[in-house]
């Protein structure tokens, strides 16, 4: 369990649907502030329900924290693979040291790992072992 909390970050509030505010998926939350939600202290149960990679795990670096890097890690709905959502805004979030760090990590539990960045997806697998056993 980790102690981290959102503020400042608000990036997932870009990403994921709020059926409780009507707000559909890809659009910006109309209660994201500079300081972070607007409404933290009375948000919807499904924004209570979302927890990223980042905050989840303390072992995640501080400059991996969503608002820094660019990118938001979720479990998908079966939570038997994870999703890269990558800022739009910041459509090479992931080809820096940041993105590199993220992959290879999510890479040693999950294959596949999907990667959204606004209307174009991507699934990264693991390279098959060739019948020597190497990569």
């Amino acid at each position: 369990m980790s102690d981290r909390v959102c503020f400042p970050c608000t990036l997932c509030c870009a990403f994921f649907g709020v059926p409780e505010l009507a707000k559909p998926a890809g659009m910006p939350c109309p209660h994201r502030v500079e300081a972070g939600c607007g409404i933290h202290s009375d948000r919807p149960q499904s924004c209570r329900n979302f927890e990223c990679f980042w905050l989840m795990d303390d072992s995640f670096p501080e400059d991996l924290r969503p608002d820094l890097c660019g990118v938001v890690v979720s479990f998908n709905e079966d939570h038997d693979s994870v999703v890269i959502h990558v800022d739009p805004d910041r459509p090479d979030a992931l080809s820096g040291e940041a993105g590199t760090q993220w992959i290879e990590a999510l890479m040693t539990t999950f294959d596949p790992v999907f990667v959204v960045c606004g209307d174009d997806r991507m699934m990264i697998r693991r390279s098959p072992l060739d019948p020597s056993g190497q990569a």
